[in-house]
């Protein structure tokens, strides 16, 4: 996987807490991480943009 910020190579790691446990791809150049929640938000943020763009063309 390539990061978004930086076009680096992206590694998935393991993550944890004391209960919770989830993975998450982590840049080895910037350090950037996406999670699912991130991955999510970042969708939404792009398809509200994309129907601003909309209405507005």
């Amino acid at each position: 996987m390539e990061c978004p910020k930086c076009q680096g190579l992206m590694t998935l790691e393991r993550f944890s807490d004391f209960f919770i446990v989830f993975y998450a791809w982590k840049c080895i150049n910037c350090g950037a991480m996406i999670d699912r929640t991130i991955a999510s938000n970042r969708r939404k943020s792009l398809a509200a943009r994309e129907a601003q763009t909309v209405a507005a063309g």
